[in-house]
């Protein structure tokens, strides 16, 4: 029961805080789904997002802003911090301690996200001195094994899923800034890279492109699996989610057999958002992938399985140009033209495997059996 002697004298509810609370809450849920879209994505074109790549890939930094900040401008400035001191001068470059906390807190606190220790929480300040040690000795990465994937060639004789499989969380930062450093100064500043948008006038910067990313091959391999599509009789949905499915079953065990990556390790998987999966296929892939990674591998865990967007994500954009490339190999039967050329030099220069059974080495590009 309400007494209605204690709302005597009160104003009228005001409908406006409410109104803007929901509206608050709408826009942190949308910040949210697209924060972490941009950390699947290895998107670092904000101040956010790299705060957020730091506090996922090291867990130590999320309990404490000094390691955070020093993550920070060790990562994404280097040329800048130096940990046997910095100028004086370089303090002015580098980005503000208080505009990494201020981040940090709204991925935290407003975003429920990369949150801080139990014992932490309340008490950052003090903790920070009690925990100095114990968070220095463990700064270490995250183990963390990152897939970026593609399809194409739904249309086509041969349906495929290319993927780029980058050994490291901080790997796929190395990459990026190359790539971003590259992008800068090249006729792709405003554009994306997508085979399907390539242009006559592109042969240069490709061949810049190329080189680029393959000065990054230590920490790349680049896996295909397909099916001729009249070999079964799978609506081309299913089918998709099935050569996604094999293509991280295949793929990883191929990645742990061949000693390239070593256990324990968790898997973080992106696929670009134009391809044909949603959020219940996504769910029953990661399920259905852990399940049978398990029988082999007790150390190998099924981390984040996302949809994004490659407007920024260079490493999405990487796996286009590998489908795209891909695709024009196998399923193209027209007259011979510049996008063929384009599809043989990213295929040589890359080192691709674009049919079953041209590599009997499986080293670091392969097309994966069914």
């Amino acid at each position: 029961m309400i007494d209605a002697t204690s709302i005597q004298g009160q104003a009228p509810p005001d409908d406006t805080k409410s109104d803007d609370s929901d509206l608050r809450q709408k826009r942190i849920e949308r910040e949210r789904a697209e924060l972490i879209s941009s950390v699947a994505a290895a998107d670092f074109s904000t101040l956010k997002s790299r705060v957020a790549a730091i506090l996922n890939l090291y867990p130590s930094a999320r309990d404490s802003d000094i390691v955070l900040t020093l993550k920070y401008w060790s990562t994404f400035q280097p040329e800048l911090y130096n940990p046997a001191g910095i100028a004086p001068a370089d303090l002015f470059k580098l980005e503000r301690e208080t505009h990494i906390v201020r981040a940090r807190a709204m991925i935290q606190n407003d975003y429920g996200l990369f949150v801080a220790n139990e014992t932490v929480k309340g008490h950052r300040r003090k903790n920070e001195q009690t925990i100095k040690g114990e968070i220095l000795e463990q700064s270490f990465e995250r183990s963390v094994l990152r897939v970026y994937a593609d399809e194409t060639g739904k249309t086509g004789k041969f349906v495929m899923v290319a993927t780029v499989w980058v050994l490291s969380g901080f790997a796929a930062f190395q990459i990026w800034q190359k790539i971003d450093a590259w992008r800068k100064t090249s006729t792709f500043a405003k554009r994306e890279m997508h085979f399907a948008k390539l242009g006559r006038g592109d042969a240069e910067a490709l061949s810049q492109y190329l080189a680029v990313v393959r000065s990054q091959s230590e920490f790349l391999s680049f896996k295909i699996i397909g099916i001729e599509r009249s070999k079964t009789r799978r609506p081309i949905t299913e089918l998709v989610f099935k050569l996604h499915e094999r293509m991280l079953i295949q793929g990883a065990r191929h990645e742990v057999d061949s000693g390239r990556v070593s256990l324990p390790r968790a898997i973080d998987i992106t696929i670009d958002e134009e391809d044909s999966l949603d959020a219940i296929a996504l769910s029953e892939m990661k399920a259905s992938v852990q399940r049978e990674l398990s029988v082999h591998y007790k150390d190998l865990l099924v981390g984040d399985l996302t949809i994004s967007s490659s407007r920024h994500s260079a490493l999405l954009q990487l796996a286009d140009m590998v489908a795209g490339a891909a695709n024009r190999r196998r399923n193209h039967n027209g007259d011979r033209n510049f996008k063929d050329d384009f599809a043989d030099e990213i295929i040589a220069e890359l080192g691709l495997v674009v049919e079953e059974g041209a590599d009997e080495n499986f080293d670091s590009s392969t097309v994966l059996p069914i």
